[in-house]
């Protein structure tokens, strides 16, 4: 789970929605916002679109939240932007290894890494 101050404040996750860049890979997309805030800020929202059951849409935040807590030591300190993941709809459960390909992609792509 993502400690609190790595979290982002609702907002940011609104303002990150709505004029945020959209960056895809193959199993996950995200909102990244356009301005600099005080903080980096992350966010993973999973629709009951996505997994009908409540025990499943934890499951999927919990396999993003790893691959993304495994990232944050590696963080530029000058990233200050709020970060909201989305997992795409898929027919099977998505293995841990490409979620977490996908994520540093997306991460690599906000620039996230110094």
């Amino acid at each position: 789970m993502l400690r609190r101050k790595d979290r982002a404040t609702r907002p940011n996750i609104e303002e990150a929605i709505k004029s945020g860049v959209t960056i895809s890979e193959l199993f996950l997309y995200a909102k990244v916002s356009r301005k600099d805030g005080n903080m980096a800020g992350f966010a993973i929202v999973v629709s009951k679109k996505i997994e009908k059951t409540s025990v499943g849409r934890h499951r999927i935040k919990r396999k993003i939240s790893a691959a993304l807590e495994a990232n944050i030591a590696k963080m530029d300190p000058r990233f200050k932007r709020t970060v909201v993941f989305f997992p795409k709809k898929t027919e099977k459960p998505v293995p841990y290894e490409n979620i977490r390909k996908d994520l540093q992609e997306i991460l690599k792509k906000s620039r996230f890494y110094a």
